[in-house]
């Protein structure tokens, strides 16, 4: 079976029911041959790799150490790679001369894992939470991503989870690059 990548993002403020789907859901994913792709934050990137096993995640982390994070699902960016990720978060983001280094090494983060660490990567969709489905704060910049590069955004702020997994079931079905 090949296997498919998503990116499993969201605000640290998901709600909790909205937390215990993204773990049912990011398990029922690994075992219908999907790759978890999140970014080691509290909250919604959390709840996806609890369901998600070992070896069928990838936890982006912004910096050596994150949220305590390490192990062998976790990845660094190199310097080269987090300078790509850093250039393409900067000419999407509205205020980038305004975050701070840590705030752009977050945003640089949210490219590498939904578009690889050198852009030649992509994840085939994006499932999120945001209120309403709204592109804001870091979830939102991970939206801007995907949009920016075609890449289906399935938004747990405005789709019910059922919805979501047949929408993942078509995209598994019609191959990468659909």
């Amino acid at each position: 079976m090949t296997t498919s990548t998503y990116a499993g993002i969201g605000a640290r403020a998901t709600p909790r029911a909205v937390l215990s789907d993204m773990t049912k859901m990011a398990a029922w994913l690994a075992r219908t041959g999907w790759h978890l792709n999140t970014g080691g934050a509290k909250g919604a990137d959390s709840a996806f790799s609890a369901g998600a096993p070992s070896g069928l995640q990838t936890l982006f982390l912004p910096w050596r150490g994150y949220n305590g994070l390490d192990g062998a699902d976790c990845l660094h960016l190199t310097g080269f790679e987090r300078d790509v990720c850093m250039d393409y978060a900067a000419r999407l983001h509205p205020a980038w001369d305004r975050c701070s280094p840590g705030a752009r090494l977050l945003h640089g983060r949210n490219v590498a894992l939904i578009l690889g660490p050198e852009l030649t990567n992509p994840v085939d969709a994006v499932v999120a939470w945001s209120e309403r489905g709204a592109a804001v704060g870091g979830t939102g910049m991970g939206i801007r991503i995907a949009e920016d590069r075609g890449i289906p955004v399935l938004n747990l702020g405005s789709m019910v989870p059922r919805a979501v997994c047949e929408r993942l079931r078509d995209i598994r079905r019609a191959g990468p690059g659909s």
